[in-house]
């Protein structure tokens, strides 16, 4: 009776709700049940809202067509929403063998499917956010701030801020159940890239800044 009781919870979880707060769950789920073509294909749709918010920087600073960002993002969004499945998969693989991970590729590649379904749900808002910005709306000028700029400021901070740390959570959560080990560990194998990247990222900018202020001298 047990054992069919949770096969029916099992067969209830959808993978666009559950993940928010059963995210390991989910995660087996997915890996029991679906194949690699659901996380790659969820990867590609996630990359869409990523180029919506690519292009509204791009509208920002650059004079491009409407049409043109357009076909930037339905084409190239998903390709490089592919593209960050792939760098996820290889490096939390391979940095979660350190703390004795036993996922796979595959089964990581399937996980990084997942763990970017809240960036689908963020779509309206990257919409909303393109369209302000495309028409100059709500842009904070000092010398006549609106109170739709205050409204919208701090509901995007407040959104921001919100989603980045229950995304981590979710990406620990996601990356301990691959690899069966804890969330702690998870959040490990997440943070450890990151800050290897930003220390030679730090050194890069630091070296050509050290070697223009030598040119500059001579």
């Amino acid at each position: 009776m047990t054992h069919e009781l949770k096969q029916e919870e099992v067969e209830k979880l959808n993978p666009f709700f559950s993940i928010w707060l059963s995210t390991r769950e989910t995660v087996r789920y997915v890996l029991d049940h679906k194949d690699l073509k659901y996380s790659l294909t969820l990867a590609a749709i996630a990359g869409i809202p990523t180029g919506i918010s690519g292009a509204s920087e791009w509208s920002k600073n650059f004079d491009i067509s409407l049409w043109l960002l357009i076909m930037g993002i339905v084409v190239l969004g998903p390709i490089f929403g592919l593209i960050g499945l792939g760098f996820g998969t290889v490096i939390y693989t391979w940095v979660g063998k350190w703390f004795g991970g036993s996922g796979t590729y595959k089964e990581m590649a399937q996980a990084m499917g997942i763990i970017i379904i809240p960036s689908i749900w963020l779509t309206p808002y990257w919409i909303l956010s393109f369209i302000f910005v495309r028409n100059n709306l709500f842009i904070m000028n000092p010398l006549e701030i609106t109170s739709g700029a205050i409204f919208w400021l701090f509901f995007s901070g407040l959104l921001t801020i919100t989603f980045s740390v229950w995304m981590i959570v979710i990406q620990s959560k996601a990356i301990g159940e691959v690899h069966q080990f804890s969330s702690w560990k998870g959040f490990a194998t997440l943070i450890i890239p990151s800050i290897i990247i930003g220390i030679i990222v730090f050194i890069i900018a630091f070296t050509i800044i050290f070697s223009f202020i030598g040119m500059t001298t001579y």
